[in-house]
C-alpha cells in the first residue's frame, strides 16, 4: 500500500519540473488502486499540471503510449513519463524504450521503485543520453535518484535530491550545462578519417596517428577546456556515412554514431535533412559551399596563335572589310568620271583601288595613289587610320599580349558546363563515398540527376576520400571531384594550384559536430563553438592550416600498397603515386616555338605567291602559243590575198595592153 504522502511527494516533485504536463503510466504489475490514481490524478490538476493517463493493462494501451512518445520526438515537446510498475516490469520498459530508441533531451522518464535498491540491469540499460529518475521510499522520504547527475559516471543513479515533507531544494533535477561543465579526465573514443585539413591521419596496421588538422586542434581545445581525454581509433568503415535507402540504416561513421557506439565525430561532417534522422548536429563549425575540381586547362595551340588575338566571330567582319573597302575607294573615284564622262580604263582603276586598300591593310608603303583627287585622299586617310590604329594595332596588341602569356582553354566552371564536358567530351565525376555530396548527386533533380545519371556509365564513380579523387586527378585529366570547396582548395593547393581549376561555389554548405540523438552535453559543446565562431578562432584555425601547409604536405604520406588495394577493390583504381614533386611544374622561357604560327603564315604565303606565279606563266604560254597561231594564219591569208592582187593586176595590165594595142592597130 502506497502511504498517504505518495499524492504530495509526487506533485512536488512534478511541479519542481520545467514541463506542465505529466503522463502517468499504469503497469500491468501493479497493486495501486485505481482510488490513489485518481487522487493523484485530481492532486496534479489542482496544481495546473496536466495529466494523461495510460493503463497498461487495456488494450493496444501499450502501442497508443509509445505512439504519443513518437509524436512528441517529431515535435520536439516536451514528454515527461511516472511509470508505476514492479521492478521486473520496470526494467522490461526501458530495455524497450532504449530498443525503441525513444531518447532524447526533451524526454524525462520517472520510475517509482517501491521495494529494494534498483537492480543493475536496470542501470545497464540506460544510455547516456536517455533523461531517467528513479523514485524510491524509505519510510517518509523519498529520494530522487538521476542519470544524468554526474558527467563522467555512465549507467549510474545518483542521489540528486529527496523529499521529506517537502524538496530538499528546487529545481529537483540538477542543470545539464552544470553538470557537463567539467567532464572530470572522461576519457572519449572518437573515430578519425584522414581529411586534409580537417585531420592528417597516418594509418599503421590497426592503429592510427593523427599529426594534426583544424579539427584536431579544435577537439584539443574543447578538451582542455571541458576537462576530458579523447582517443582516436580507426572505424570499421573508412568514411563519414549516409542512409542506405531501403531498410534506412547508416554506415560509417554516422552509422556509428546512430547506433550509440561512439560519442561524437568531428571533420568537416555536412549537415543535412537525411543526416538529421541519425545524428544531432552542434553549432557550425564552418561556412563551406560546394565546388568541383577539375584538371587546369591546356594551352591552346602555338601555331594558331597569330589568328587568335580576333575571336572567329571578328575574322569574317574583317576579311569582308578588306573585301569591300576596294570596291568602295573605286565607287568614290569612279563616280565623277561617270559624270564628267571621261574616258578612263575602269577595270584597270578597280585594280588599283583594290591594290592600294590591301597595302594599306598590310602597313605596306604605296608610292602611287589611284587619285589625286581631294574625296580619294580623305578616304584613303580614313582607310589608313582604321586599317593602322584600330585593326593593326589592336591585333598586334592581343598578339603580344598572348605570346607574353599564352591563352588557355575555355575553364569548366559550371554544373552545366561539366554536365556538357561529361556528355561530349567524356570527362568523368568522382565523388567521396557515403558523403553528403553523393546524396545530393543521387537524390538531386535538373542538373545534378543528369549528372548522377552520366556517372552511371562510369566504371568508377565512388572514392575512398577527395584527396584520393585529387590524385587521380593528376595523372587523369578528364576527371572531376565533386567536394566541399575548403577541402578542394586545399588539395589544390597541396598538389600545385596550377595544376587544377576550381569552380564557382554551387550551394551553401554548413559543417558541425556530429553528436548522438538527445545527448546531454550537446549545449555545453554550443556554447564554446560558438564563442570560437564569433571571435574568429574558427576561421583563425582554418587560415593557419594554409599558412602551414608545406609542413602539413609533407606529413601527408602517400597511400601505401595496401591502401591501394583496397582502392582498387572498392573501384578505387590508380592515381594515388602522384606526389608534389612530380606535379609541380616552374615557368617556361620564351621561345621561337611561340612564333611558329608566324612562320607557317609565311610559308603559307611563300606557296601561294609560288602557285600564283606558276598560274601566271602558264596563262602567258597560252596567250603567247595562241598569239603565234593567230598570227601564223594572219600571214597565210594575207599572203593568198597578195598573190590574187598580183594576179589581177597581171591580168588588168595585159588586158590594158591588149585595149592599147587594139587601139593602135588601125593607125598602124
Amino acid at each position: 500500500m502506497l502511504p498517504k504522502d505518495f499524492s504530495r511527494a509526487i506533485v512536488d516533485l512534478a511541479a519542481g519540473l520545467p514541463t506542465r504536463a505529466i503522463t502517468i503510466v499504469r503497469g500491468n504489475s501493479t497493486n495501486i488502486s485505481t482510488e490513489v490514481i485518481d487522487n493523484l490524478i485530481y492532486a496534479l490538476s489542482k496544481n495546473n499540471i496536466g495529466v494523461v493517463y495510460m493503463d497498461f493493462r487495456a488494450n493496444n494501451s501499450k502501442s497508443t503510449y509509445y505512439e504519443h512518445q513518437r509524436k512528441g520526438l517529431d515535435t520536439s515537446e516536451e514528454r515527461t513519463s511516472f511509470v508505476l510498475c514492479e521492478a521486473y516490469e520496470c526494467e522490461n520498459i526501458i530495455s524497450e524504450l532504449t530498443d525503441i530508441n525513444f531518447i532524447h533531451r526533451s524526454t524525462l522518464y520517472i520510475f517509482y521503485w517501491e521495494h529494494g535498491a534498483v537492480s543493475r540491469k536496470f542501470c545497464d540499460s540506460i544510455q547516456e543520453a536517455m533523461r531517467v529518475v528513479v523514485v524510491t521510499r524509505r519510510k517518509r522520504v523519498y529520494r530522487i535518484y538521476y542519470n544524468q547527475a554526474t558527467s563522467d559516471r555512465l549507467n549510474h543513479l545518483s542521489l540528486v535530491n529527496w523529499w521529506s515533507g517537502r524538496l530538499y531544494k528546487n529545481p529537483v533535477l540538477p542543470a545539464a550545462d552544470k553538470v557537463y561543465k567539467n567532464f572530470h579526465g572522461r576519457v572519449f573514443n572518437v573515430p578519425v578519417l584522414h581529411a586534409p585539413p580537417w585531420h592528417f591521419v597516418n594509418y599503421k596496421n590497426s592503429s592510427v596517428n593523427v599529426t594534426g588538422g583544424r579539427d584536431d586542434k579544435l577537439l584539443a581545445l574543447l578538451a582542455g577546456k571541458l576537462n576530458f581525454k579523447y582517443k582516436y581509433y580507426d572505424p570499421p568503415v573508412r568514411s563519414q556515412g549516409s542512409m542506405i535507402s531501403g531498410n534506412g540504416t547508416f554506415k560509417g561513421v554516422l552509422g556509428l554514431i546512430w547506433k550509440r557506439q561512439a560519442d561524437f565525430f568531428l571533420g568537416d561532417v555536412t549537415i543535412t535533412w537525411e543526416r538529421l534522422q541519425a545524428v544531432e548536429f552542434s553549432f557550425l563549425t564552418l561556412a563551406d559551399s560546394a565546388a568541383f575540381l577539375t584538371h587546369a586547362p591546356d594551352k591552346l595551340s602555338e601555331t594558331l596563335v597569330i589568328i587568335r588575338p580576333f575571336q572567329w566571330q571578328v575574322w569574317p567582319l574583317v576579311c569582308a572589310t578588306l573585301l569591300a573597302i576596294g570596291p568602295a575607294l573605286w565607287f568614290v573615284i569612279a563616280a565623277p568620271i561617270y559624270w564628267q564622262r571621261r574616258q578612263r580604263n575602269m577595270l584597270q582603276l578597280l585594280d588599283e583601288c583594290c591594290w592600294f586598300t590591301t597595302t594599306l591593310f598590310l602597313r605596306q608603303t604605296s608610292n602611287k595613289e589611284p587619285s589625286r583627287s581631294n574625296k580619294a585622299r580623305l578616304v584613303s586617310i580614313i582607310i589608313s587610320l582604321g586599317a593602322t590604329y584600330v585593326i593593326g594595332d589592336m591585333y598586334s596588341a592581343n598578339l603580344t599580349s598572348l605570346m607574353a602569356k599564352p591563352a588557355k582553354e575555355q575553364p569548366i566552371g559550371t554544373l552545366e558546363g561539366l554536365e556538357e564536358a561529361m556528355r561530349e567530351r567524356g570527362y568523368e565525376l568522382v565523388v567521396e563515398k557515403h558523403s553528403s555530396t553523393l546524396t545530393i548527386l543521387e537524390n538531386g533533380t535538373g542538373v545534378y540527376g543528369s549528372l548522377a545519371r552520366l556517372m552511371k556509365r562510369q566504371c568508377i564513380q565512388r572514392v575512398r576520400s577527395v584527396e584520393v579523387g585529387v590524385r587521380m586527378m593528376l595523372s587523369r585529366r578528364r576527371v572531376a571531384v565533386l567536394g566541399g570547396r575548403e577541402t578542394l582548395y586545399y588539395d589544390s593547393e597541396r598538389f600545385g594550384s596550377h595544376n587544377f581549376h576550381l569552380s564557382e561555389k554551387l550551394y551553401t554548405r554548413y559543417s558541425a559536430i556530429a553528436l548522438q540523438i538527445g545527448c546531454p552535453y550537446l549545449e555545453t559543446f554550443n556554447s564554446i563553438v560558438m564563442t570560437l565562431f564569433e571571435a574568429g578562432i574558427l576561421t583563425k584555425m582554418t587560415t593557419d592550416e594554409y599558412k602551414n601547409l608545406p609542413e602539413a604536405s609533407r606529413r601527408s604520406e602517400k597511400v601505401t600498397e595496401s591502401e591501394n588495394r583496397e582502392n582498387i577493390e572498392s573501384g578505387e583504381s590508380g592515381a594515388t603515386s602522384q606526389t608534389q614533386s612530380e606535379s609541380t611544374i616552374g615557368l617556361e622561357p620564351v621561345s621561337l616555338r611561340m612564333l611558329r604560327g608566324a612562320f607557317c603564315l609565311l610559308g603559307v604565303g611563300y606557296l601561294s605567291a609560288a602557285l600564283v606565279l606558276s598560274i601566271e606563266i602558264q596563262v602567258y604560254k597560252r596567250k603567247s602559243t595562241k598569239t603565234k597561231v593567230l598570227g601564223t594564219k594572219k600571214c597565210r591569208a594575207f599572203r593568198r590575198i597578195k598573190i590574187l592582187l598580183r594576179r589581177q593586176m597581171r591580168r588588168m595590165i595585159r588586158a590594158f595592153y591588149r585595149f592599147i594595142d587594139n587601139a593602135l592597130a588601125p593607125m598602124v
